[in-house]
C-alpha cells in the first residue's frame, strides 16, 4: 500500500520552514525563499509533485541553497523555478508561457491575444 498524500500537511511544512527561513540571517536564501515556498506549494497541488517533497527529510533551505549554488549576481525568476523543480525531481524541466493582451485601443492588433513561449524570447 503507497504513502497517503495529504497535502495540507506539505502546504504547512513549506510554510513553517519559511518561517524559519525568514527568522534566519541567512539574507541570500531570504530572498529568493518566499516566492520558491509559494511555487512549491503550487507544484505539490499535483499529487505526484506533492509526495515527493511530503516524503523528502530536505527542507525549503536546503532547496533554496541549492538554487543559489553557483549564482554570483543574479537568476532569473524562471531558472529559481527550474531549479526548484529539479530540486525534487532531478530530470524534470519547467515550461512557462506568457501571454500579451493588446489593447482594443491598438488598431493594428485587431483585437487579437498574441501568445509567446518564454522559450521563442531565448
Amino acid at each position: 500500500m503507497g504513502t497517503i498524500y495529504n497535502y495540507e500537511f506539505v502546504r504547512e511544512k513549506i510554510q513553517s520552514e519559511l518561517t524559519d527561513i525568514e527568522q534566519s540571517n541567512n539574507q541570500n536564501v531570504k530572498t529568493i525563499a518566499k516566492h520558491v515556498a509559494d511555487k512549491l506549494i503550487q507544484f505539490a497541488e499535483n499529487k505526484i509533485f506533492g509526495l515527493k517533497v511530503q516524503e523528502s527529510v530536505l527542507t525549503l533551505t536546503d532547496c533554496c541553497k541549492k538554487i543559489l549554488k553557483g549564482v554570483n549576481h543574479h537568476i532569473s525568476d524562471i531558472e529559481v523555478y527550474k531549479r526548484a523543480a529539479k530540486f525534487y525531481f532531478p530530470s524534470s524541466d519547467v515550461e512557462f508561457t506568457m501571454n500579451i493582451i493588446v489593447s482594443e485601443q491598438d488598431k493594428s492588433s485587431n483585437g487579437q491575444r498574441i501568445d509567446i513561449s518564454l522559450d521563442d524570447l531565448f
